[in-house]
């Protein structure tokens, strides 16, 4: 009976062997791989990480950031939203700014302002759409406006200006490609209280360098598009 028992306890420690092997075979094979060739690993481990983020709609691929998937009919369909809204806040407001942000290596990529003057309660009131949250949103507070509001679009800038995509894609054209950070964004935004109607700012986080441009919104070519010093 003794040696029954200890040639069972033999074969139930070899099943459990085997089981516990198998269970953490997937584990050992990648310390295995990892030690043998770390920066493979380190390089898979990049690779996961990147898929892991969230995709954008508006900024489609992050290695080309100047190609946004914003034509006129989402900015019309923005705007008709925004401005319904706006209305019935203020009910003589108007269009005053118009910004695209895009922070092209992080999650919350691009986001759409649009800003509304009334000259009645003397106020401008905020309105946001972003690849984060495909809706119109009021971004309170209102604020009185540091300086005069008098001039007011007279027509949608993106309407006026279609060519402002072209605009941006010659100014990166010149500056770029800017290395991944995670702190690189550039702004582009058309107000009709600036002497032209266009002003592109680059911040290179990378580099910690930063670029300005105008445009008249009217041609593409040196005497339109200035670079600022």
């Amino acid at each position: 009976m003794p040696d029954y028992w200890t040639q069972l306890a033999v074969v139930v420690t070899a099943i459990a062997l085997g089981i516990l092997y198998w269970g953490f075979r997937p584990r050992i094979n990648r310390l295995v791989k990892e030690r043998a060739n770390p920066q493979e690993s380190k390089a898979e481990a990049v690779v996961a990480t990147e898929g892991e983020k969230q995709k954008s709609a508006l900024l489609p691929d992050s290695t080309h950031i100047t190609k946004l998937s914003i034509d006129e009919s989402l900015l019309d369909e923005i705007y008709e939203q925004a401005q319904r809204k706006a209305i019935s806040i203020y009910h003589d407001t108007q269009l005053s700014e118009f910004t695209i942000q895009v922070f092209p290596f992080m999650d919350i990529k691009v986001s759409i302002y649009l800003e509304f003057y009334s000259k009645w309660a003397n106020k401008t009131c905020m309105f946001t759409y972003s690849d984060s949250s495909p809706q119109v949103k009021h971004s309170p507070p209102d604020k009185r406006p540091k300086f005069g509001s008098d001039r007011l679009f007279t027509a949608l800038p993106w309407k006026e200006s279609p060519q402002w995509a072209q605009f941006l894609e010659m100014a990166y054209a010149k500056i770029g490609p800017f290395a991944t950070a995670l702190g690189t964004h550039y702004h582009l935004y058309a107000s009709p209280n600036r002497n032209t109607h266009w002003h592109l700012s680059f911040n290179d986080e990378f580099s910690g360098t930063e670029y300005n441009f105008e445009w008249n919104g009217k041609g593409l070519d040196e005497n339109s598009i200035k670079q600022l010093s």
